[in-house]
């Protein structure tokens, strides 16, 4: 609070910026007006709390996939971050704040790129871990036969995965990601890409594909 002179040449009276004038005995007095609540912080709406829950659910369900989406979206990440990437398309349509779980993993694509994908990919269990299988298309569009297989296993409720680089060749038409017993146990989403260096610093790759739960 503050008084003004009286041979102040402004006498202001009312609410100005952020202050509110008033005359008292004969004087005038400056007063600062409180702050309204920050609704982004101290005080969020129900919706803002949606967004915020959003952004920190989906951040932490792709932060430890950081490798295994960097290597995937590559060939874009003098834009942004492979989790940036990943994470536009899993927060705008495979998050739902009312289902259980949010996250929906068939949203989640861990490569992007225009080499062609699997056709027909299969995953299944077997006594020695989750065999992936697909269709040979290996004279198709832009496949070749020698493309490697990325495979990725992830369990997002322990924040913990299996990224197997190499996997085999698309020739193959299957590979094996064997697991140990306490591995097997558990239940994997499971993701599929192919790729193939064109140069040291270039990689074509197919976009992913989630093959469910397993």
């Amino acid at each position: 609070m503050a008084t003004l002179s009286d041979s102040s040449v402004i006498q202001p009276q009312g609410k100005v910026g952020g202050f509110t004038f008033y005359k008292l005995n004969g004087k005038i007095i400056m007063r600062s007006l409180p702050r309204a609540p920050h609704k982004n912080g101290t005080d969020p709406t129900p919706l803002q709390k949606v967004y915020q829950n959003r952004l920190a659910e989906v951040n932490a369900y792709l932060r430890p996939l950081s490798r295994v989406l960097d290597f995937g979206y590559q060939n874009f990440l003098d834009q942004k971050t492979g989790v940036n990437w990943a994470h536009t398309n899993v927060s705008t349509k495979g998050y739902n704040h009312q289902a259980n779980p949010r996250i929906n993993p068939a949203f989640l694509q861990i490569s992007r790129g225009s080499l062609l994908g699997a056709e027909d990919p299969l995953a299944v269990r077997t006594a020695d871990g989750i065999t992936i299988s697909w269709k040979n298309n290996s004279l198709e569009a832009n496949a070749s036969e020698g493309d490697s297989a990325m495979i990725l296993l992830n369990h997002p409720e322990l924040a913990k995965h299996h990224w197997i680089k190499e996997a085999g060749r698309r020739r193959d038409l299957q590979a094996l990601v064997p697991l140990d017993a306490e591995n097997l146990e558990k239940e994997w989403e499971v993701y599929l890409a192919f790729y193939r260096p064109l140069s040291k610093k270039k990689l074509l790759i197919s976009d992913s594909i989630y093959l469910g739960r397993v």
